[in-house]
């Protein structure tokens, strides 16, 4: 599936507007361009809505150590909003047949270190975009 011109203009615009480099444009493109091809962005606002609790609460327990007060029950919703938003992008993932080669879910989804630190990337690129929706910019 190709990505649309107005979608890869979206996100060098959002790296620039952002001053920063997406971990994963062409992913991010990609689920963009899926979630509408298939009316799915509620379902990718949501997710980046989750992607953006994760990332900053992520920075508060890395700030506050797994001694401070709260941690834990930081910890337990950070890891709900996980599950949650990995289950919203496999499902976006999963409404286009011929994702191969474009979004490659097992590099996110496995149960691995790597693969968790590759999908906290891609959750502080979905807050750039989520971001981007709160500056009240529309997404193309």
């Amino acid at each position: 599936m190709a990505v649309r011109p107005q979608t890869l203009d979206f996100i060098r615009e959002l790296e620039r507007s952002s001053n920063q480099k997406l971990f994963f444009p062409d992913d991010v493109g990609y689920l963009l361009e899926v979630s509408r091809l298939h009316q799915e962005m509620e379902v990718f606002e949501e997710a980046i809505f989750l992607a953006k609790f994760i990332t900053k609460s992520a920075g508060v327990m890395k700030r506050i150590g797994p001694d401070g007060d709260g941690y834990d029950k930081l910890s337990s919703e950070v890891q709900t909003a996980i599950q949650k938003a990995s289950s919203l992008l496999k499902k976006i993932s999963e409404s286009c047949p011929d994702n191969a080669g474009h979004f490659q879910p097992t590099m996110l989804f496995a149960m691995s270190h790597e693969a968790l630190e590759r999908l906290m990337r891609l959750f502080a690129d979905l807050t750039l975009v989520k971001n981007w929706v709160l500056d009240k910019k529309p997404l193309p």
